[in-house]
């Protein structure tokens, strides 16, 4: 039996989206045995084969990346469908030095501050790397508002009582520059405080 052939693919990453439609194509000319393999690191599993092999190589953590595990060849970083097809069948392939991996932005984790930061380097990156970006490169503008679109949703997502809660008494605690916010934060708190009580009581606690 043909041991498989792994594209390692990650959620958010721009350059494995690109990738992806060659690898469809490709896939579709091969017999089932034949295929590549898509291999999502989000899960903890894939994410564990991943690091082995990147461990066992020395290789740079970057994805996209190809590798067979008929023969242990690799290839990281994008690369056009000729590139794939030459990989496939165990050609040289003339790449170019793998891009260092864009700056990830933790959407569910950061602040606006974070956000401001993370653009700063995106920007940096792509001046950085623009000698190497391929032609078809989603353009730094787009992925940045696709970013932005992604944080703002969130921070705007409907809050549970339990998180509004600590989130007003976190900023009950820092310096205020208005004076009827503070006030309009400790009302809000004392009526949630009041909502959970009730609600203990009712669930019996």
């Amino acid at each position: 039996m043909i041991s498989p052939i792994y594209f390692f693919t990650r959620s958010g990453c721009v350059w494995c989206k690109k990738m992806q439609p060659s690898i469809d194509d490709i896939n579709k000319t091969l017999s089932e045995e034949q295929r590549i393999q898509i291999v999502n690191t989000d899960e903890q599993k894939h994410q564990e084969l991943y690091d082995s092999i990147v461990k066992r190589h020395n290789l740079q953590r970057i994805k996209p990346m190809l590798y067979n595990s008929n023969i242990g060849t690799y290839l990281i970083g994008f690369q056009n469908k000729i590139n794939i097809q030459q990989f496939l069948k165990g050609q040289t392939v003339k790449t170019q030095k793998p891009l260092t991996a864009m700056p990830q932005f933790m959407v569910t984790k950061s602040s606006k501050k974070d956000f401001d930061n993370w653009k700063k380097d995106v920007i940096l990156w792509y001046e950085i790397n623009k000698n190497q970006l391929p032609p078809n490169v989603v353009d730094k503008e787009k992925v940045i508002d696709m970013v932005y679109n992604q944080f703002m949703a969130h921070r705007t997502k409907p809050l549970t009582i339990e998180e509004r809660l600590t989130k007003l008494e976190e900023h009950s605690h820092e310096p205020q520059n208005y004076r009827e916010e503070c006030e309009r934060m400790n009302k809000e708190l004392k009526i949630l405080k009041k909502q959970i009580k009730i609600l203990k009581k009712k669930l019996g606690k």
